[in-house]
């Protein structure tokens, strides 16, 4: 099981969040008004050893009023998008009821017996645009001529890329820090990322700080490994703010020693390309002259473009409520040259 895999199964397997995310995203019929006391997770094993593989998906059943409904969430963050879904999805929901009717035994034979809703939700945090059928009978070919006889039904499709980050984290709660964290759109930087999520997580009342801090960590792991910053030496759990300072102040140190090591070995890769072009037999002046005016123009285009984006993300910062302070210290800049950058853009309101 990678990474993502085990952070979303933590995060999907919280009876809280689960709550939270039933109330933000699948407020439709008989789920109306369900408590945190009527839910209860479900072991997927029975339903395919696919999913005893991933581990990311998760099964909820709830009972109210004597009545179950299912609620089967299928989460999907593969490059490329699945157009079998529907079909999966069907598959997975035989397999409950199958179960259904075995706990029920003899009562199922009876004409009484019915079976439980089972509600499919698709939890995406792809890039790739989703263009999956909606139903299964846009499956199944003819469908519509057959309507009478093709299974058809639709699934929720929850598309965690379409959230803005200010959206997200409008939720002032647990469940909106970890989607922020997961979101794969969204623009800030590693650093920027988890300076805004502590930011946000002294917002939150001290039992949603608790459930975030549980969650955390695997989280930042996938973030910090595509930027080559390793957390595994760090706690799982982030229980304090003084662990979560500590943690900040760790990445933002490593990508500081990363950006560092990446531009000393630009240097030694000039300089090594430069003393081989010049042991090169037949090098005629003009020509070596044009290839160093060449380069310092493209290092001088590198460097205003750096220059550029680095100044563009203390604009999205400053705009965000950062303070000149917290801008110098997430991007390495001098805090006066902030100042005086916050200070233009204020001019400019």
């Amino acid at each position: 099981m990678g990474d993502k895999d085990r952070a979303f199964r933590n995060f999907l397997s919280d009876k809280v969040l689960f709550f939270q995310f039933l109330r933000r995203f699948l407020r439709f019929g008989t789920l109306e008004g369900v408590g945190l006391e009527d839910i209860e997770l479900e072991n997927v094993s029975f339903i395919s050893q696919e999913l005893v593989a991933r581990e990311s998906d998760v099964l909820y059943r709830i009972r109210r009023g004597g009545k179950e409904t299912y609620v089967y969430i299928l989460v999907e963050h593969q490059s490329s998008v699945d157009h079998l879904m529907p079909f999966r999805l069907l598959a997975y929901m035989v397999r409950i009821w199958e179960r259904c009717v075995e706990e029920a035994g003899s009562k199922s034979r009876r004409k009484s017996y019915l079976l439980p809703p089972v509600i499919p939700v698709v939890f995406y945090d792809g890039m790739q645009k989703w263009t999956v059928a909606s139903t299964f009978v846009e499956k199944v070919e003819n469908g519509d001529a057959f309507a009478g006889f093709v299974p058809n039904f639709s699934y929720h499709l929850m598309v965690l890329g379409k959230r803005t980050s200010e959206e997200l984290l409008a939720f002032r709660d647990a469940l909106g820090g970890l989607l922020y964290l997961a979101n794969p759109s969204k623009e800030e930087d590693l650093s920027m990322t988890v300076r805004r999520l502590l930011e946000y997580r002294k917002l939150l009342p001290p039992e949603e700080r608790e459930i975030l801090s549980r969650h955390f960590a695997g989280y930042l792991t996938i973030l910090a490994k595509r930027e080559g910053v390793d957390l595994s030496g760090m706690a799982e759990e982030i229980a304090s703010e003084e662990e979560a300072e500590k943690m900040v102040t760790y990445v933002q140190r490593e990508i500081r020693k990363i950006r560092k090591e990446g531009r000393l070995e630009g240097r030694e890769e000039g300089r090594e390309e430069g003393r081989m072009e010049g042991r090169q037999e037949g090098r005629m002046e003009g020509r070596q002259e044009g290839r160093m005016e060449g380069r310092q123009e493209g290092r001088n285009e590198a460097m205003l473009e750096s220059a550029r984006k680095v100044l563009e993300s203390a604009r999205k910062m400053l705009s965000r409520g950062f303070d000149a302070a917290q801008v110098a210290d997430v991007l390495d800049l001098p805090l006066e040259q902030v100042r005086a950058l916050a200070e233009s853009e204020g001019e400019k309101d």
